[in-house]
């Protein structure tokens, strides 16, 4: 290697060197200001919920691959069905909004035209 080329290595480490110091110290500034933004929230249930969970999670881990799978795919369905019951109900609710705004419109307009006669 020539000096010419040692010394744009040397500067390619540096300036390498250089940007990981930045981005470790970017990261760390990033990291401190989401900890203030977000504080963080205790949840202290009580000691009967807590055993309540404590129960819960010791008969999940004691089932057999087949019943934690029946679990899981039972917990996928009643999520998905309550989603679709709340769009089923925002659905009917814009429904209902659509159908009153045109009939307000069509009372508007008779009562426009009954006015001219």
């Amino acid at each position: 290697m020539s000096s010419s080329d040692r010394d744009l290595q040397s500067k390619l480490d540096a300036m390498e060197a250089e940007l990981n110091q930045n981005n470790a110290s970017a990261f760390q500034e990033s990291t401190t200001e989401t900890e203030t933004i977000f504080s963080r929230i205790e949840i202290n249930p009580s000691s009967q919920i807590r055993s309540w969970i404590d129960s819960g999670k010791e008969l999940f881990n004691n089932l057999p691959k087949v019943g934690k799978a029946a679990i899981a795919i039972g917990a996928v369905w009643l999520s998905f069905s309550i989603l679709g019951a709340i769009l089923h109900i925002v659905s009917s609710i814009v429904s209902i909004a659509i159908l009153g705004f045109i009939l307000y419109i069509g009372y508007k307009l008779f009562t426009k035209n009954s006015s001219q006669q």
